[in-house]
């Protein structure tokens, strides 16, 4: 512990400089109020001299002696008198020069002469002798000759040597009302300033002693009722720290009928409380530090039931996906999920539990368990949500929920079927195009309510297209001004990162979140996930062809063909049915009638866009061109129209587009079927 010294010397300290302070204060406070006295004593002396040596003085000789320079009798009695006057004075009024001066008369002149000077100290000057005023004292003589003011007084510094003095003067009047001259006084302030000094001793020799003997009672009295009782205190603090884990009793002795003893028995009281609250601090220290390490288990436990591996399916080419999630707390509630159903279907999932912590992360661990399983069953997303919601529903007293975007993509078509339970919207893009968007229909959050319906959607993802899903924890980001990040942030931190890989996007979107979000607290979880749909490369058309013989046996093998190439593709079961229907016809016309009784082959092609799907059919039989047979007359009845003729006609009816052509020795047949809008 560092050393700060005791107590006793720091009052010690504080008394003395207590006491110095007073006494300078006392000081300069005596010494003004001395100094002014004294002055105002010595300068009424000196005036009451000046005014009796002007009653005494005969006016009207001053401009004799002025004129004439020359000295009588009179002016021999006259100066008599001022010396005796000045000598006399000298110790009572501390009168140091007295003599009488006319100013000079010349203009701008700052020059007096002297009639009379008398000066106990030094050599006097003499009749008629000149010597500059001191500064300011010319003005002051002209007002007394003017009559302006009837005395003065004032400080100046002796241009010889320097010596503070104080003036007074006075007017020497003549018979007819005049003044004739000035009588002055010099008064000594160094003479004043000795007589302050002597007063000054005189009195604070007593006050000195007096304050040092009542601050010597003070130190005394605090040390034993104040300081003294305060380092017993500090004593048994240090003495309960180095105890506090044992039982030792802590005594506090202090007997001082006052606040400290009661701060003594305090501290007495306060030691059995400390010590119980020191063991209950370890326990629940102990419990933080169980509860933490669990937290931070159950941390890693929800990082590991979400995919957390990338690339995910390193195998894979035909798509590319990454996802994040940043809990507000050690454990969240949002979750992410995206797992292959088949080689063909991949699963996207995106929710956001309702509340936080660890009762979100259970209810957050147990609904991806279920909505993985109800997808890996093969149900389509709608009907994956309605199970869920029915069983999480059925015990349900927390009454907690999930909001949900469930997706299956067909990674050979691209075709997203979706369903979404109170999600957020999801935003797509398209190849060369920017992200934006998706209106889709929402259903009810999974948890809410027993018996809910969901509806499935669908989106058409091209090559090269984008998907991004996320939880409101993005759009709801917010700054220290409450502002929200919002969708139209989102989507423009989107389509600045578009042409980036998922997870350069969402690297954009969350470094974009934290410039915007600053120092403000997270408030909720920050979940996202991007899918890269790059589309499947075949390796050649074989994947999509097949070749028959013109046999009967064969026509089954070619319309299963065809229904197992249409599986997956947007189209309705009246759809495939036409399609297969009118493979049916056209393979049966070559079958029969394209190679008579010899034997030959035929082949489908087929090929899938993002509009619908071409069927070429090829054979190397007779030339036949079936789009230029008339269709039948349906209006006639059976036997006027006769057989033959409606195979061509129900597959110009069930597809949309038909061509023809023969080339190399070959018939080629084109048909089109678009996908419903």
């Amino acid at each position: 512990m560092k050393n700060r010294g005791n107590i006793s010397k720091h009052t010690l300290i504080y008394v003395s400089l207590t006491a110095a302070v007073l006494i300078l204060s006392i000081s300069v406070s005596t010494t003004f109020q001395i100094a002014n006295v004294l002055i105002d004593k010595y300068t009424a002396f000196a005036l009451s001299y000046a005014k009796a040596a002007a009653d005494f003085i005969d006016g009207d000789k001053i401009e004799q002696y002025y004129t004439t320079g020359q000295k009588d009798a009179y002016y021999e009695e006259i100066n008599k008198y001022l010396n005796s006057t000045a000598n006399c004075s000298a110790e009572d009024a501390n009168i140091r020069y007295f003599y009488v001066l006319v100013p000079d008369s010349v203009p701008d002149s700052d020059l007096y002469t002297y009639i009379w000077d008398a000066e106990p100290y030094e050599e006097p000057m003499d009749l008629l002798e000149q010597y500059p005023f001191s500064e300011g004292a010319k003005e002051q003589a002209q007002k007394i000759y003017n009559k302006e003011i009837t005395e003065d007084s004032q400080y100046y510094i002796d241009a010889e040597n320097g010596t503070h003095i104080l003036t007074v003067s006075v007017p020497l009047m003549d018979s007819k009302g005049n003044v004739a001259a000035i009588i002055a006084a010099d008064l000594s302030v160094s003479g004043i300033n000795k007589a302050i000094v002597i007063i000054l001793i005189g009195i604070l020799i007593p006050v000195v002693g007096i304050m040092l003997l009542t601050m010597v009672l003070y130190y005394s009295v605090m040390k034993k009722r104040v300081i003294q009782p305060i380092v017993k205190l500090q004593k048994a603090t240090d003495d309960i720290v180095e105890n506090i884990e044992s039982d030792k009793r802590i005594n506090i002795d202090i007997s001082t009928n006052d606040e400290i003893e009661m701060l003594a028995d305090s501290f007495t009281g306060m030691v059995d409380k400390l010590r119980d609250y020191i063991k209950q601090n370890a326990a629940i220290t102990a419990e933080k530090e169980r509860i933490g390490t669990e937290l931070e288990l159950a941390t890693k436990i929800q990082a590991d039931m979400l995919p957390n591996i990338f690339p995910a399916f390193p195998e894979r080419d035909d798509f590319d996906i990454f996802a994040s999630m940043d809990p507000a707390k050690e454990v969240g509630g949002d979750f992410y999920d995206f797992f292959l159903i088949d080689d063909n279907k991949l699963a996207l999932v995106m929710a956001d539990v309702s509340g936080k912590g660890v009762p979100a992360a259970l209810f957050m661990m147990m609904s991806k368990i279920l909505i993985q399983n109800q997808v890996m069953s093969g149900k389509s997303p709608a009907l994956a949500l309605e199970t869920v919601n029915n069983q999480i529903c059925s015990n349900n007293r927390e009454e907690m929920f999930v909001t949900v975007w469930l997706g299956i993509l067909d990674l050979e078509t691209g075709l997203l079927t979706a369903a979404n339970a109170g999600h957020e919207k999801p935003m797509v893009m398209k190849p060369d195009g920017e992200f934006e968007l998706f209106t889709d229909r929402h259903g009810f959050v999974v948890g809410g309510m027993d018996g809910i319906k969901y509806k499935d959607y669908q989106i058409q993802l091209e090559k090269g297209s984008k998907l991004f899903v996320f939880t409101d924890g993005l759009v709801e980001a917010n700054n220290e001004s409450d502002e929200l990040f919002g969708s139209d942030r989102t989507l423009e931190a989107l389509n600045s990162a578009k042409a980036g890989t998922p997870e350069q996007i969402l690297g954009a979107i969350k470094n974009s979140v934290d410039g915007f979000v600053g120092s403000a607290p997270q408030f909720d979880d920050l979940t996202m996930l991007c899918l890269h749909y790059i589309g499947q490369n075949k390796e050649s058309d074989s994947e999509s062809e097949l070749t028959i013989d013109n046999e009967l046996e064969e026509i089954p093998k070619a319309v299963d063909f065809v229904a197992e190439k249409t599986d997956g593709l947007p189209f309705s079961f009246k759809d495939k049915n036409q399609i297969e229907v009118a493979v049916d016809e056209i393979i049966s016309n070559i079958v029969h009638y394209a190679y008579g009784d010899g034997k030959g082959k035929a082949s489908l092609k087929i090929q899938a866009d993002n509009e619908g799907i071409s069927i070429t059919v090829e054979d190397s039989g007779v030339p036949y061109n079936p789009l230029e047979k008339d269709d039948p007359d349906v209006t006639l009845s059976a036997e006027e129209r006769g057989i033959g003729g409606y195979g061509i006609f129900i597959v110009k009816k069930v597809m949309d587009d038909l061509t023809y052509k023969y080339e190399d020795g070959k018939n080629i047949l084109i048909m089109r079927k678009f996908f419903s809008k």
